[in-house]
């Protein structure tokens, strides 16, 4: 293909992003009555449970009858592989699902929205704070569509049984909640815990809660230079806190196992913690939410309820974290203008409210964010999005032993705290250079 050729490529591709974009709503200019017509077959891949996209995709096809969306499901354990397969074989989907961990792994393989036909500003204005991460020098890598935010799962009899009318808000309230809510049998074993946190085979989400930790002083862990277009590890820069903030928040998130400390509420011999949860015996649970229909369904008898994650006092930084699912359009798609238009269908505002809906998860969307549900559950969920960040992980799989690494030598006192950082910002720069 000629160099000319490409140009004229691009810049049609640009025209028509910017039309699409106008007309399905996604770029606020004007009121246009005008509809594009979309023609032809669009694969689309996620983990996503299909019974609930699905649905979302009829009503996107019913008004474009040349166009045929198939969307396919796939295990969140082989996902990645899944996918690096398929673009590695060119039988890939046109349009696949991304977290911000899928970031860095896959922006070779992505059509970036060039800010020529979707401004940065308008992005910004539009998506929550937290879905930065999808932007990059060359444009936008995904349209944001819903978000799982971390909160906190509550049992609302132990707390009333307890004297305690309403769930902490703020972490430095552990310290003296923890003689309320925490038991110990005479010979000292915890037979009911106030909250998990302090190892990390046993919590579920122990990755998610250090980094909403790291978060909540303002830190991005891994930052992308959308000027150079690299990553870089930013971990223990200094923000919100005077000393290291991994030392920091390694710190306060060890006190909970720590059998010395006031917070002691957590060892490595007691079950998972939704587990522990599920059976009464967690009075606090750190959980996304996406969690709330499995704790329903394991135990349709406890009494619970849910509230925004706690934060950390006298700061003006508030944080959750979680995955935001963006849709990512192919850079191999073989109808690549189709699929920049199922793409802006897939974030018209009216699509992602039944979506998420359908799904019980917020959407990413500012202007959606500002209802304010009847279901107590979604309002909580809603308002948690707000605030939702995350952050570019380059490798689930990988960073999950580094963080589990990292509490274990910080625990057992293998590593002193200072080198114990040191090797973990180590390991995550060998893993971004890869």
């Amino acid at each position: 293909m000629s160099n000319f050729q490409t140009v004229l490529i691009a810049v049609f591709l640009s025209f028509f992003v910017f039309a699409v974009l106008i007309f399905s709503g996604i770029l606020p200019i004007g009121n246009s009555s005008s509809k594009t017509t979309l023609q032809g077959k669009v694969l689309v891949w996620g983990t996503l449970p299909s019974s609930s996209v699905s649905s979302y995709i009829q009503n996107m096809s019913a008004s474009n009858n040349n166009l045929i969306i198939k969307y396919v499901q796939k295990s969140q354990d082989t996902y990645n592989s899944d996918l690096i397969e398929s673009f590695a074989a060119g039988n890939n989907p046109d349009l696949f699902f991304i977290t911000p961990d899928m970031v860095l792994k896959y922006k070779k393989f992505i059509y970036p929205i060039p800010y020529a036909s979707y401004p940065e500003k308008i992005y910004r204005e539009n998506f929550i704070d937290g879905a930065d991460v999808f932007l990059n020098k060359e444009g936008i890598l995904g349209f944001p569509i819903v978000s799982d935010p971390l909160v906190l799962y509550y049992n609302k009899d132990i707390l009333s049984n307890s004297g305690v009318a309403n769930p902490p808000h703020y972490w430095d309230e552990l310290f003296n909640l923890n003689d309320l809510l925490t038991k110990k049998t005479n010979d000292g074993v915890l037979s009911q815990s106030m909250i998990a946190m302090g190892s990390f085979n046993n919590v579920d989400n122990a990755k998610d809660i250090l980094s909403l930790l790291l978060l909540g002083s303002g830190n991005k862990i891994i930052d992308f230079n959308k000027e150079s277009d690299h990553p870089r590890v930013v971990v223990n820069e200094k923000n919100a806190f005077s000393n290291s903030p991994l030392e920091q928040s390694l710190t306060f998130f060890n006190e909970f196992s720590n059998q010395k400390s006031q917070a002691y509420s957590w060892n490595s011999s007691l079950s998972n913690s939704r587990d522990m949860f599920t059976k009464g015996k967690l009075v606090l649970y750190i959980g996304h939410a996406s969690e709330l229909f499995r704790i329903r369904e394991i135990n349709p008898n406890i009494n619970f309820d849910v509230t925004e994650i706690l934060q950390t006092r006298d700061t003006d930084i508030r944080r959750t974290t979680g995955p935001i699912y963006a849709i990512a359009i192919s850079n191999k798609s073989k109808n690549l203008p189709t699929s920049i238009g199922v793409a802006s269908l897939f974030a018209d505002q009216v699509n992602v409210k039944e979506l998420s809906t359908a799904l019980s998860i917020p959407p990413a969307q500012k202007s959606l964010l500002n209802e304010n549900p009847s279901d107590p559950y979604l309002f909580t969920f809603y308002k948690s999005s707000v605030f939702l960040h995350s952050w570019l992980d380059p490798n689930t799989k990988s960073t999950d032993l580094i963080f589990r690494e990292l509490i274990q030598n910080f625990n057992s006192n293998k590593l002193n705290s200072a080198d114990s950082v040191a090797k973990f910002e180590n390991q995550l720069n060998i893993l971004i250079n890869q």
